[in-house]
């Protein structure tokens, strides 16, 4: 299925399409580490995350049609670190995520003076143990800017995840919330692996 992406193609935005990246794990746990809200003061510390502010305050995600959504606010800003416009102490940045299951999902982070950067996340399974993932960006502010900064700047933040989920045990996704534990922050994470089993997938992702 072609999942929407939102603001692609509108006036305004400068729509990028990225290099892929080649991932040594399990789409679905790509898909739940893009999904996760907790992990930016810790993972992308040297490009937008502040080590500073890891408190992840109460979402609650809303099933649609196709998965769900979750809106996240907090004061942790997408800039890269440095860029001197990251000091905005007052500026609270809303990370609206789109899940489309089994294996998609967009972010579109509100920027100040109604800016909007939006990121595709498109898993698609080369077996069972590799991933190659797309990742199509648009935004309205900067728009003069290369794209190869783009480019660089993604890559930089997808390499940092990729290092953590390369990493995960066991490598599959166990969809049983019972046989991972699991915190308030997590509340994406189990919906995106109840969506899974609700598509009949729970014997497959079985660890």
């Amino acid at each position: 299925m072609i999942i929407d992406m939102p603001h692609w193609g509108e006036a305004g935005y400068q729509c990028v399409v990225c290099p892929s990246v080649d991932i040594h794990a399990f789409a679905g746990r790509q898909v739940e580490g893009f999904l996760d809200v907790a992990h930016f003061a810790f993972v992308h510390k040297e490009t937008f995350g502040d080590p500073d502010i890891s408190e992840v305050p109460p979402y609650s995600p809303v099933r649609t049609e196709n998965g769900f959504e979750a809106e996240y606010w907090s004061s942790v800003s997408n800039y890269p670190v440095e860029d001197h416009r990251r000091a905005m102490p007052t500026f609270q940045w809303l990370r609206h995520f789109r899940c489309h299951l089994p294996f998609s999902a967009t972010i579109e982070i509100h920027f100040p003076n109604d800016g909007r950067f939006v990121v595709m996340n498109a898993a698609s399974p080369v077996s069972a143990k590799e991933t190659r993932l797309f990742a199509p960006t648009c935004r309205n502010f900067d728009t003069d800017r290369p794209e190869d900064e783009i480019y660089e700047f993604t890559r930089r933040i997808f390499e940092e995840d990729k290092a953590i989920v390369e990493a995960q045990i066991p490598e599959c996704l166990p969809l049983d919330p019972d046989l991972e534990a699991h915190i308030p922050a997590d509340m994406s994470s189990l919906m995106y692996r109840r969506g899974l089993r609700a598509l009949g997938l729970g014997e497959f992702f079985y660890c």
